[in-house]
């Protein structure tokens, strides 16, 4: 504070006082819920997403904790938010609901993604069954499909 004080008014009105925010701070170490945080969404190279697309994540989250809690396991993310690049890589489609955070894939530990489709039967969004994984996103509409 001595400093502060001592400063002329020209060298005070230059400070700026920065106040940092949770994502500032963390980012991916946030708590979106009890069971999920920020990291499990993110690849640890891409940059922390824009504000929207942090909404969307927080929505998902909180759609996936309603489903590990009815299945009273854990779930792992295989893959969350993608940017363009990433989404590219991995052979996405142009508009894959990954770029905007509204979706994931996913595996639970002890059930094979048919059984878990049947389970999430009145799934709202959309839900792909592949092999090794199930996809799940929270698009406005209902939508079904195998790869």
């Amino acid at each position: 504070m001595e400093a502060f004080e001592s400063a002329s008014t020209s060298e005070t009105s230059k400070i700026i006082e920065v106040i940092p925010t949770p994502l500032a701070v963390k980012p991916r170490n946030i708590q979106l819920t009890p069971d999920f945080n920020l990291a499990e969404f993110l690849r640890p190279q891409d940059p922390v997403p824009a504000p929207y697309v942090l909404d969307n994540l927080y929505r998902l989250a909180n759609r996936l904790q309603l489903l590990r809690d009815l299945l009273g396991r854990p779930i792992r993310i295989n893959s969350g938010y993608r940017t363009i690049a990433h989404n590219q890589e991995v052979g996405g489609v142009q508009n894959s609901q990954h770029l905007s955070g509204t979706a994931v894939d996913i595996v639970v530990p002890g059930l094979m993604p048919r059984d878990l489709q049947l389970i999430l039967m009145n799934w709202s969004g959309g839900m792909g069954q592949y092999k090794t994984y199930t996809h799940l996103d929270i698009r406005p509409y209902r939508a079904r499909w195998r790869g």
